[in-house]
């Protein structure tokens, strides 16, 4: 294997190694050091782990990808301060493993990172990193929420790197689809079975329970942060998979992604998320934009004229708690929480005229109190676009919305008259679909980049718009460029 370089006439032996680990487990049991014990035992794990990652950083990627799934999850059983430290110990990790990758004679992709993205990534980082010294700025609150800094760039540049055949996308995508339903298994649990232990605790602990378990019904929220973010995420794979069941060569395939698209919209129903009906209406109406097969457009404008017809302009299944709080989402002005929401923006709106620059990173909604109790930290946010123009100014908020649509546009571009494989068009197809309805359902909900949406939607950004180089690989129009997963 290329990378690390091997001696093939060394002697050396693990049995040493092994019988010092079994003395030092022996002793530590002895002592009844439960934890000391646990540490010794996995430690060999650990360096079995750092020795593949070294060898080939794909690996690490997909570590990453996962952790990211179920990172909140995780967290509700397991008490960790600090424990966003976890990921970025990770990243950087992750970083040290490829130059040392390619130090030791390992071929990687540099000329990939020369692109679009990652220069547009460094404007934003620019402007987060002056944002430090925005006179009504707390650096704590900033190396609080310092992922807003740097989790684009690295994620971009990671994505460009290790991420570079069209066969990745593709592992990606089935593997988000297993993730898929593995958090609806879960949402499934809490509604049959009911909630375990950590749910309930942070229900109470976090009064969660006040937007979760309502007279209308409970708002599931799976292995995510809250049901907001649940149910977006939810919408997200129903389009995305759904989409991509209209393009793979694979019968069976195809069959599973239709399977998983059902699954993951019923699971939106039961997150109880009005603003996340937008996903797949959004994500439909981007897919007839963007597709040129008559049989698709007819069928994508017949779903959006259904969907449209059956929750704004009828009653059917109103006696189904999770339809009938749906339906409200198609009459906003009747919803008094909508009404509140458009208050507070009014009341923000009038504070934030003179602040073009924001108020500081995390000084937005009640997160930012622990930092500072000021006027943005008294009023709910309820939005992502809101939450980014409190800390980050109209400034920030034109900068941070013109780089999402310049991915949508770019991406559908390159779709529509620059890629000409027809699988690979279907997976940026349903990335660019997805990406945007998520991008919708973000006004109405503060979830953007939490986890594990921010980490997707970053790696999506980065396969769409690479699109080109991808589909070079396949067309062979220009020279393959070293595939890092096969060396």
């Amino acid at each position: 294997m290329e990378g690390i370089k091997r001696n093939t006439n060394s002697s050396f032996s693990p049995y040493p190694l092994l019988v010092i680990g079994l003395i030092l487990l022996a002793y530590v049991l002895l002592k009844q050091a439960w934890l000391m014990a646990a540490v010794v035992v996995i430690m060999p794990f650990l360096a079995f782990y750092v020795v593949v990652v070294l060898n080939k950083p794909y690996w690490g990627f997909i570590t990453l990808f996962a952790l990211n799934y179920f990172f909140i999850g995780i967290l509700r059983y397991v008490d960790v301060q600090n424990s966003s430290v976890i990921m970025d110990i990770i990243i950087v990790f992750l970083l040290a493993s490829i130059f040392l990758y390619a130090l030791c004679g390992g071929k990687i992709p540099w000329n990939r990172a020369n692109n679009k993205l990652l220069y547009i990534s460094l404007a934003w980082m620019i402007y987060v990193f002056f944002e430090l010294f925005n006179p009504s700025a707390v650096t704590e609150a900033w190396i609080f929420t310092r992922g807003s800094f740097y989790n684009f760039t690295l994620l971009v540049l990671l994505t460009s790197l290790l991420l570079n055949k069209t066969r990745d996308i593709k592992r990606i995508l089935f593997l988000l689809s297993v993730f898929t339903l593995i958090a609806v298994g879960k949402a499934l649990m809490q509604r049959y079975i009911g909630f375990d232990s950590g749910e309930t605790d942070w229900l109470i602990k976090s009064t969660s329970y006040r937007t979760h378990l309502l007279r209308t019904g409970t708002r599931y929220f799976s292995i995510f942060s809250d049901a907001g973010n649940f149910g977006s995420n939810m919408g997200m794979a129903a389009v995305i998979y759904m989409i991509l069941s209209f393009y793979v060569s694979n019968k069976k395939l195809r069959y599973y992604y239709r399977f998983v698209s059902l699954l993951a919209a019923y699971a939106l129903m039961m997150s109880g998320t009005r603003g996340a009906i937008i996903v797949p209406l959004g994500g439909l109406a981007m897919f007839i934009l963007l597709n040129k097969d008559i049989r698709h457009i007819a069928g994508g404008v017949i779903c959006l004229l259904f969907i449209y017809i059956f929750f704004a302009h009828t009653s059917l299944l109103d006696s189904n708690r999770q339809i009938r709080r749906m339906r409200t989402a198609f009459h906003p002005e009747k919803d008094a929480s909508y009404m509140v929401r458009k208050e507070n923006q009014k009341r923000l709106a009038e504070y934030m005229v003179h602040k073009p620059f924001g108020e500081g990173v995390g000084l937005a909604g009640g997160e930012g109190r622990r930092f500072s109790r000021r006027f943005t930290t008294e009023i709910p946010t309820d939005s992502h676009y809101v939450s980014i123009w409190v800390q980050f100014g109209i400034v920030g908020l034109c900068l941070h919305i013109a780089i999402l649509l310049f991915v949508i546009a770019y991406s559908a571009y390159l779709i529509m008259f620059r890629i000409r494989n027809r699988e690979l068009k279907g997976m940026l197809i349903a990335m660019n679909c997805g990406l945007w309805g998520i991008m919708l359902s973000a006004y109405g909900n503060n979830f953007f980049w939490q986890y594990p949406t921010g980490y997707i939607v970053y790696i999506f950004q980065t396969f769409l718009v690479l699109g080109k180089s991808y589909d070079n690989e396949l067309t062979g129009q220009t020279k393959l460029e070293p595939n890092i997963n096969t060396l």
